[in-house]
């Protein structure tokens, strides 16, 4: 994922969980004020859970005017990673997905560039952003006093 992406890394594995939302969804994370949705990307892009240890982190990103808390294994860190041309082939093979956004190269492992944009489908997104915004809504009626009934 692009740098500019990220707002900040944070050490968390303590969530609220939540009902009756997709499995790939670890729960919410109270950061500064709100409610963040915690997302096992693993989880979400290859059907298998992140594993739990102590070099856990969550990246905080923008996502269409929201945060967004992508749960990772650990990083690695910040390095400058040289373009390929292998989304062309992807094309060609209609194995394109909109949330690849490149390919990579880092020494000699080929590692892929996500794209928030397009990380959730349509109904995906919905349900989310349906969910962030009435975890918020919660909260700011109990921070005032009134019942969000």
């Amino acid at each position: 994922m692009p740098v500019k992406a990220v707002t900040r890394v944070i050490e968390a594995n303590n969530f609220i969980t939540l009902p009756e939302v997709a499995d790939y969804i670890l729960g919410v994370y109270e950061y500064q004020e709100h409610m963040i949705p915690i997302v096992d990307l693993r989880r979400k892009l290859f059907g298998q859970y992140t594993k739990d240890a102590d070099d856990n982190k969550v990246i905080l990103c923008d996502w269409k005017g929201n945060s967004l808390g992508i749960f990772v294994e650990n990083i690695l860190g910040i390095s400058y990673l040289e373009e390929t041309n292998y989304e062309k082939e992807l094309v060609k093979a209609d194995l394109k997905r909109g949330y690849i956004d490149k390919f990579l190269k880092l020494d000699d492992k080929v590692v892929i560039s996500i794209e928030l944009t397009y990380l959730f489908d349509n109904r995906q997104e919905s349900e989310l952003l349906a969910t962030v915004d009435q975890l918020n809504a919660d909260k700011d009626n109990a921070s005032d006093g009134t019942d969000p009934e």
